[in-house]
């Protein structure tokens, strides 16, 4: 993991702004607008503020939400659902926390997690940042 990942202020996706596509990061993200698409974050951390709405796939090291989350969610380390989180989504992680008044629909899948993020970093690599729609957020 790149040291300088936590010493930074994460990148940040305002409210008010909405963003579709596929988004990747050298760095830790907070979202606190809507986006739709792919986010890929194999080292770093996602955070989902409580005036986010995400419909994603992500692929992170670890996912605290508070906002509205649908979709697919991978993380390595940690997903955690703080009390104001609605959540409708498919987990694949070996640690999950749930706040009291969390809501999560969906399935939790500890198994496989270090096998996804490899796959989605081959296909990353392989696929490449410049497809339309891509972006490298910093």
């Amino acid at each position: 993991m790149d040291s300088n990942s936590r010493a930074e202020a994460p990148s940040r996706l305002p409210g008010g702004i909405a963003v579709t596509g596929d988004l990747t990061s050298d760095y830790d993200l907070a979202i606190d607008g809507t986006f739709n698409g792919q986010i890929t974050l194999p080292e770093q951390e996602l955070t989902i503020s409580a005036t986010a709405i995400v419909n994603a796939k992500v692929i992170a090291r670890s996912v605290t939400i508070a906002g509205r989350v649908e979709g697919n969610i991978t993380a390595t380390e940690r997903v955690t659902l703080d009390s104001t989180a609605v959540v409708r989504a498919h987990l694949q992680t070996p640690s999950i926390a749930m706040r009291e008044g969390a809501q999560f629909t969906g399935t939790v899948d500890p198994s496989r997690t270090e096998a996804a993020v490899q796959v989605a970093r081959y296909r990353q690599k392989h696929e490449g940042t410049h497809a339309e729609g891509a972006g490298n957020l910093r």
